[in-house]
């Protein structure tokens, strides 16, 4: 949301952005909301069916209350990372729930890796063994791209987009080595031949790669594919309002985040 660390952010936008939030759940009602850098005080403004959990650096995640119930949750001191504990009301499948932020733009690709590949790799595996048969959803900005070795590599969150890949490694009995499916959608997949091609835009890559990005992503074990074909879309209006300006339909900070927002479905 871009506001945690944002004092200086004019009162306008900081609604703004509250009330592009406010419009996305009230039209999808999503079970789960993983938000970055939001305000401390984002329960008060958010719908009451949520319980709102906060972590450091305005990392949130909101749970649908009539729907599931939160168990624990931690923050990783480490990495920027809150991971929730979740049931569901009706029965079923129980969720490890992750969101995080990188705190790594201003790093080269490779200061990005180690640190992918070293706090929240340990965490993840370490909250895989206390419970095991858990399913797992990982979502957030890494700063990375669905591509990168720190997200694709077995050394790393071992995320790959490739569903029946994904599938056939959970048979195997290394539940600390879990096999992610990495769900993000491909440049265009939303809108076409139309931008925008990635959920952020910079015009100036420190790694010298285009303006376009996916570092928004959403990673998914077998357990979750399971009970259903995930679709991840990314959005480029909020109800009645556009996201994005200009020729590049680049993301409008004036109006909401600069960077877009993922709806992740799972359809049965």
């Amino acid at each position: 949301m871009g506001i945690h660390h944002a004092p200086e952010l004019p009162e306008r936008v900081r609604l703004s952005r509250l009330a592009v939030l406010e419009a996305l759940i009230a039209r999808y009602a999503p079970s789960f909301v993983a938000i970055q850098e939001a305000p401390d005080d984002l329960g008060r403004d958010l719908d009451p069916r949520y319980q709102v959990i906060s972590g450091l650096g305005g990392i949130t995640t909101a749970v649908l209350q009539p729907a599931w119930q939160v168990r624990d949750h931690r923050t990783m001191e480490g990495w920027r990372g809150l991971v929730v504990k979740v049931d569901p009301l009706a029965g079923g499948l129980g969720l490890w729930l992750w969101n995080l932020h990188q705190p790594i733009l201003f790093k080269d690709s490779e200061e990005r890796r180690t640190l992918l590949r070293c706090e929240p790799r340990d965490d993840l595996r370490r909250f895989r063994a206390r419970d095991p048969g858990r399913g797992e959803i990982v979502l957030g900005d890494f700063n990375l791209e669905p591509h990168d070795l720190a997200m694709v590599g077995r050394d790393g969150f071992y995320a790959r987009a490739f569903r029946e890949w994904v599938l056939s490694r959970a048979s195997q009995q290394d539940i600390v080595y879990r096999a992610l499916y990495n769900a993000t959608p491909t440049p265009s997949a939303s809108q076409g031949d139309d931008p925008p091609y990635g959920s952020y835009y910079r015009d100036k890559s420190k790694d010298g790669a285009g303006p376009w990005s996916r570092p928004d992503q959403a990673l998914i074990s077998a357990e979750v594919l399971r009970c259903g074909d995930p679709r991840v879309t990314l959005l480029s209006r909020a109800g009645g309002t556009d996201l994005c300006a200009g020729a590049h339909r680049r993301p409008d900070p004036k109006v909401g985040s600069d960077h877009l927002p993922l709806l992740i479905e799972f359809m049965a």
